[in-house]
This record gives structure tokens, sequence and C-alpha cells, in this order.
């Protein structure tokens, strides 16, 4: 059992049933896990797929998985190439039985995916990108360039996932220690729910961001300690908050 996670107070804030296994690692490991969604996923009414078979599905996160593959007909994914922006997406497609042709071990991202030698669609290529609603493009771009064919399909969107974050009284009380936070989108949901009180005790902890992004724009807000994990899955973010909470310590 690791130490600096023994008793370690920490905050979840990923969308509701999305950080169930990260709180069961850090309960196994000693820590006390409160789970407070900032952010809602819904699926979106799906127009009919592109009618042509794409050469390349790209699917941009583990909720573009979830409620992308049954808008999808099967065929569409038995003869193209299957790429994931990560290694989050990457399991969600194995564990649905889908093939990964390729995605990055580490980290993730559009770059991360664009880096990938494998991930080599040719001019004229089809490639169908399976995303949220909203969000950064940076993928779109740069395939544009190399003279590919870029086909959409939003399959889900952001919602706030409440008007209050609700911290127990008896939490809110005690220092904690770390808050994981996954996405822009959901830092701005925590700044928006946490009253005054909340969002002290929040800022006073570290922060575990997934990107850069991420990060900078928690120190914009206030944070001062903030640590970047390796990637969005359960394994870099555990990995992260030990990280986080020694350097605690030595500080």
């Amino acid at each position: 059992m690791s130490r600096g996670l023994v008793d370690a107070r920490i905050l979840l804030t990923r969308p509701a049933g999305q950080a169930a296994a990260l709180g069961r690692m850090l309960a196994s490991r000693g820590a006390l896990v409160l789970q407070r969604p900032t952010l809602a996923i819904e699926p979106l009414p799906v127009q009919a797929p592109p009618t042509r078979k794409p050469d390349w599905v790209v699917f941009i996160s583990p909720n573009a998985v979830r409620y992308g593959l049954s808008a999808l007909a099967g065929s569409q994914l038995a003869e193209g190439a299957v790429a994931a922006v990560g290694p989050g997406t990457a399991s969600a497609l194995n564990q649905a039985g889908v093939t990964v042709t390729v995605a990055p071990t580490r980290g993730g991202g559009a770059e991360a995916l664009l880096a990938e030698p494998a991930f080599d669609p040719a001019p004229g290529q089809r490639v169908l990108i399976i995303r949220g609603e909203g969000g950064r493009r940076r993928l779109q771009a740069p395939l544009q360039a190399r003279g590919v064919i870029l086909e959409e399909l939003a399959v889900y969107r952001r919602m706030p996932a409440a008007r209050r974050l609700d911290v127990p009284d008896d939490w809110l009380a005690v220092q904690l220690d770390a808050a994981v936070v996954t996405s822009v989108a959901g830092l701005q949901g925590l700044l928006a729910m946490a009253t005054p009180a909340a969002l002290e005790w929040v800022m006073d902890a570290a922060l575990v961001v997934v990107s850069e992004r991420v990060a900078a724009a928690a120190r914009q807000a206030g944070w001062a300690a903030v640590m970047v994990a390796d990637g969005a899955d359960d394994t870099a973010l555990l990995a992260a908050l030990e990280q986080a909470l020694e350097k605690q310590k030595d500080d």
C-alpha cells in the first residue's frame, strides 16, 4: 500500500460513472475519495452515418466510443483502420471488441495521434471522426492539409452536472489533499459550481490534470500546485496523484 495515499482526501470530478474505477483503485490504497462530477455527458441524436465506408475511423474519447459505436454500421469498422487519440480511448475500443490500428501509448490528444507514424491516411482517403459536440478541432486542419476527405459525427455533448458543488461539511472542515480534473470544461464546471468556501478548500489542494492546456487554465484560475499526468487513463492519474502528494510532503 502506498503510504502517500493512506488517509489522503481526494476529490474526483469526472462525469458520473467515469470515475468509479479510479475511485476503487484509490480506496484500495487507503485514500478517502469524494466523487463530485462537474460535467454530465448526454448522447446526441445521431444523423445517419456516412453511406460510403471510411478508410479510417478516429475516436476522440472514451465517450465517443460509448455513444459512437451504436451509430456505426459494423461494416464501417470491419474494413477500415481504427485510430484512438489516447490509451483510454483505445482501451474502451478494445473492451467493446474493436481492434485498434493505432493509438498513442502515452499521453494522448490530437497532436499525439498525428505524431504516430502508423496513423497515415493518404490523400483522397476518407477519415471519419467520431467526437463530442463543440470542443477544440486540433485534428481536422492537419488532416485536411494532407488532402484527406474529412467527415465528422458528433455523438454526445457535455452539460453542467449540477448547479452547486455538494461538499459534505465533514469534508469541508478538513484539508483536501488533491483533486483530479480531466478537461478544461470540467475545470470550468468546478469553478462555476463551487461556493466561495468550497472553492478556497479545493484551490488549496494539489490539482492533477491530464494536459498542459488544462494546467494552464488551472494556474490562470489561481491554483498553485498543478501536476500534469502522463495520460488520462486511471493508471497515469494514480501515478500523478502519488507524485503530487509526495511533492506536497517535500514542500
